[in-house]
């Protein structure tokens, strides 16, 4: 009974360090270039028992910013047109961060 409970206390002090590594997701959203206020948002990758050294989460900035480009090319949905935005990208504990270069919406 006692390794149990210290197995249990083991897992959870893990999942408090490395957060949910049951679960990873990398999402990604298109924000204002000044408030960063939300414009659009995606849910790119997620992985099971992946560590941060998953491609998954490696690459979540790098999707991310692909995915808004291309977002800014497209028009940005029913934003105005010439308006700025960002990516904004998180890995979980993995990483997150928001971008210092700007798009213009088409």
């Amino acid at each position: 009974m006692k390794s149990i409970t210290i197995a249990a206390v083991l897992i959870a002090c893990f999942m408090v360090v490395n957060c949910n590594f049951l679960s990873r997701k990398c999402k990604c959203k298109a924000v204002s270039n000044t408030v960063h206020f939300p414009f659009h948002e995606w849910d790119q990758s997620s992985c099971k028992f992946c560590s941060c050294s998953d491609p998954a989460m490696v690459n979540c900035q790098a999707a991310c910013k692909r995915i808004v480009e291309d977002y800014s090319k497209s028009g940005c949905g029913k934003v105005i047109k010439g308006s700025k935005i960002k990516h904004k990208w998180d890995a979980g504990n993995c990483g997150e961060g928001i971008s210092t270069e700007e798009y213009t919406c088409a």
